[in-house]
């Protein structure tokens, strides 16, 4: 595993850090992966695309650890091309203009239910931000899943400062059509909204 992260201020509390894996790390790797397909679709992750994701120096992939063998939360991002903009263009034309400097992308962050509302999830982001800006990113976009749960990333991003900017319906249904990933709230295609935030870094 590559080193730790961590900044003045922050403590771990029950977890012993957030580090951010290498494409060695398999059994980690694998973990995560199951994490986030579990929380966030079926088949969102593909066997051996976190191993890539982590092997590509645009892309990073964290897990939070505690004492226990197995992660308990996982993240994943990754630096955006000027081709992506595409992907948000449902949300209005502004959005567009977010791809006039270097954006990167927070894709996916799951956690445990037992390690949730214990600040995983904030740590898990506060380092794909450290990150992101150590690639020198203008600006971190992310989507929130509205699946209805109580733990959802809304609150989350609002309270790190994230600029709120829409919801689309049934954002996800044709992408989990296409690629084959099963919304663990709507139990097939994905019928949730999705709301775009972004932060300035």
């Amino acid at each position: 595993m590559a080193g730790g992260w961590s900044h003045p201020g922050v403590t771990f509390g029950l977890l012993t850090g957030i580090v951010k894996l290498l494409a060695s790390d398999g059994t980690y790797l694998a973990a995560a992966e199951k994490l986030l397909n579990r929380e966030l679709g079926r088949g969102l992750y593909p066997p051996g695309r976190l191993a890539m994701d982590a092997a590509d120096p645009t892309a990073a992939v964290w897990i939070a650890i505690d004492a226990a063998p197995q992660p308990v939360g996982a993240a994943v991002a990754r630096l955006l091309i000027p081709e992506d903009v595409a992907y948000y263009e449902a949300f209005g034309p502004e959005a567009a203009k977010l791809f006039n400097g270097t954006v990167g992308s927070y894709e996916a962050v799951a956690v445990e239910p037992g390690f949730r509302r214990r600040g995983t999830g904030r740590l898990l982001t506060e380092a794909s931000l450290w990150w992101m800006r150590e690639q020198g990113c203008d600006v971190a976009v992310t989507l929130a899943w509205l699946s209805g749960r109580k733990d959802s990333s809304p609150h989350l991003f609002g309270r790190l400062g994230f600029h709120e900017w829409g919801t689309v319906k049934r954002f996800y249904y044709e992408e989990s059509l296409r690629d084959g990933w099963e919304c663990p709230v709507c139990g097939g295609p994905c019928r949730c909204s999705a709301t775009l935030f972004t932060l300035d870094l």
